[in-house]
């Protein structure tokens, strides 16, 4: 039987005819295949809506910025957004992030995020979680040397769980951060709304 890869939705609300020729018609025209290698490129994986995607393409303008996310509503979001603004630094993977790694074995990242991935509460369903130690050591394998990964939860028994599995690798420096890593993102705000405490740390590859 083959492993289920993820687990969350794909798609809530109807997208329009419009907005799905456009998203199609972004993903033609900036294809992750064509990008240079030697280029330092920033990942983020589960954009959600992309405020934060849209914000790091503004701040990094020099920089490719790569959305890996299979949820739809929030990459076409993003695509028409950057079809409007003439924005030419976003690129998109609208599929789970381990189809992304199998097809682009070659890239690797200066800078990767990780903003509130989906904490799956219920311990039944903990190994649904995309963060475990199979996870981390491919983030390894695509993380330049001396490159940093951002990461951000409201669930305090995940953030525990995380900072538990980075204690078995060895060449990674981790630190934990109180300061905001990022813009407030629909998922920052409702977390601050629900008076969740927001843990967030750095890690880097050593």
């Amino acid at each position: 039987m083959k492993k289920k890869l993820y687990f969350g939705r794909t798609k809530s609300r109807k997208i329009s005819k419009i907005k799905e020729n456009n998203f199609k018609y972004f993903l033609k025209k900036n294809n992750i295949s064509k990008l240079n290698l030697k280029k330092k490129l920033i990942l983020e994986i589960g954009i959600g809506m992309g405020e934060n995607l849209i914000y790091l393409s503004k701040k990094n303008k020099q920089k490719k910025i790569i959305g890996v996310d299979p949820f739809k509503n929030g990459m076409v979001n993003v695509s028409n957004y950057c079809i409007q603004n003439n924005i030419k630094n976003v690129y998109l993977y609208p599929f789970v992030f381990q189809k992304f790694l199998n097809r682009f074995k070659k890239l690797r990242f200066s800078i990767i995020y990780i903003l509130f991935p989906d904490p799956w509460p219920k311990k039944k369903h903990h190994k649904r979680r995309i963060i475990n130690e199979n996870f981390l050591k491919q983030i390894l394998k695509i993380l330049m040397i001396n490159g940093k990964v951002f990461l951000s939860t409201d669930n305090f028994n995940y953030f525990n769980n995380i900072k538990t599995i980075l204690k078995k690798f060895n060449k990674i420096k981790v630190k934990k951060e109180k300061k905001i890593l990022t813009i407030k993102t629909k998922y920052y705000l409702k977390a601050e709304k629900k008076g969740n405490t927001i843990n967030s740390l750095v890690f880097s590859h050593n």
